[in-house]
C-alpha cells in the first residue's frame, strides 16, 4: 500500500472508525483515566495524520519511497527525521489547531467561573470544613475550579445529606479540584463544538465528561464506601452545575451508581501501562509513515 493510502486509512481509522469502538467499549468504565488518554490520542493522531498527508503531497522527492522503507536502511532513521524539520513543524502546527480551540474554551470557562465566584461571595455562606451553602430547594453539589476553587452545596443538599454522605460528595468534588478535571471537560466540549463533523471530537465531547466523573468517583472511594457515594449521588442526581463548574450529579448518574454498586474487575496494571504507552505513541505513527530520508 502506498504512503498516501496508508495515511488516508490512518486518518479515517482514528478520526471516524475507532471513536465508535472506543465509545462502545466496556473497559473504559474500569479505567476512566486511560480512556480519557485514548480520546486525546485519537484527536492528536488525526491532526498529525492530516499534516503528514499534506507534507507528503508537497514533497515530490518522497513519491518513489515505499512506506517506512527508510527505517530499514542503516543510518537512514536519523537522516529521515533530521532531514524533515518542515514535516515535524507541520505536525506541531496541526496540533496547535486543536490546541487553540481548547485554549479558547478554557478562557471562556475561566471568565464564567470568575463571575460565578463573585456571585458566591455575595449570596453564599460558609457551611463548614471548606464548603459553602447556597440557597436552593433542589439538592445539588458542584465545585468551582480555578484559583480560589470552592465546593458548593445547595441548602436542600446540605439538609438532606447525612454527614457520611455529605463527606462522600465533598470527596468527589475535591477530587475534581485536585485533578483539574475542568480542563479536560472544557477542552473536550470545545473541540466537539468546533469540529462537529469529526466523530472523534464529537464522541470525545460526549464521553470525556462522564469519564471525568467516574475518575472523581474512584478518588472519592478512597475516603468512603461505594454504597455511601452511590446514595449521595442519588440525592443530588437532579442538580445541575453552573457554567464552568463540575457537579456531582447530572452526568449519567444511573450508570455511575450501577458502577459503584456492581463494580467490575479493574484492568491489570500491565494492561493499563501498555494502553498508556500505545496512546502516547499513536500520534507518532503518521510521522514514521510520512517522513522518509
Amino acid at each position: 500500500m502506498s504512503v498516501p493510502l496508508l495515511l488516508l486509512a490512518f486518518v479515517l481509522a482514528v478520526g471516524w472508525v475507532l471513536p465508535g469502538r472506543l465509545a462502545a467499549t466496556r473497559w473504559a468504565a474500569r479505567a476512566p483515566r486511560a480512556a480519557i488518554a485514548s480520546w486525546a490520542a485519537l484527536i492528536a493522531a488525526c491532526a498529525v495524520g492530516v499534516a503528514m498527508a499534506v507534507h507528503w503531497a508537497v514533497t515530490p522527492e518522497h513519491h518513489g519511497e515505499a512506506p517506512m522503507s527508510w527505517l530499514l536502511r542503516p543510518g537512514a532513521a536519523s537522516e529521515g527525521l533530521t532531514g524533515h524539520g518542515e514535516a515535524l513543524a507541520l505536525g506541531l502546527a496541526a496540533l496547535a489547531v486543536p490546541g487553540v480551540v481548547v485554549a479558547a474554551g478554557w478562557q471562556r470557562a475561566a471568565r464564567a467561573r470568575t463571575r460565578h465566584r463573585e456571585a458566591l461571595e455575595l449570596v453564599a455562606r460558609p457551611g463548614g470544613d471548606g464548603w459553602w451553602v447556597l440557597e436552593g430547594d433542589r439538592p445539588a453539589a458542584w465545585c468551582v475550579p480555578g484559583r480560589g476553587g470552592r465546593v458548593v452545596l445547595t441548602r436542600a443538599a446540605a439538609e438532606q445529606l447525612s454527614p457520611e454522605r455529605r463527606a462522600a460528595v465533598l470527596a468527589h468534588e475535591r477530587a475534581h479540584l485536585a485533578g483539574r478535571h475542568h480542563l479536560l471537560t472544557v477542552g473536550a466540549t470545545a473541540l466537539g463544538r468546533a469540529l462537529p463533523w469529526l466523530p472523534a471530537a464529537k464522541a470525545a465531547a460526549a464521553q470525556v465528561p462522564l469519564l471525568v466523573e467516574m475518575a472523581a468517583d474512584d478518588v472519592a472511594l478512597r475516603r468512603c464506601e461505594p454504597r455511601l457515594l452511590a446514595e449521595a449521588l442519588c440525592v443530588v442526581a437532579a442538580g445541575r452545575a453552573p457554567v464552568g463548574g463540575l457537579g456531582a450529579g447530572g452526568h449519567a448518574v444511573v450508570a455511575r451508581v450501577q458502577r459503584l454498586l456492581a463494580p467490575g474487575r479493574g484492568l491489570p496494571v500491565a494492561a493499563r501501562g501498555l494502553w498508556w504507552v500505545l496512546a502516547v505513541l499513536l500520534p507518532a505513527v503518521p510521522v514514521l509513515v510520512g517522513c522518509g530520508p
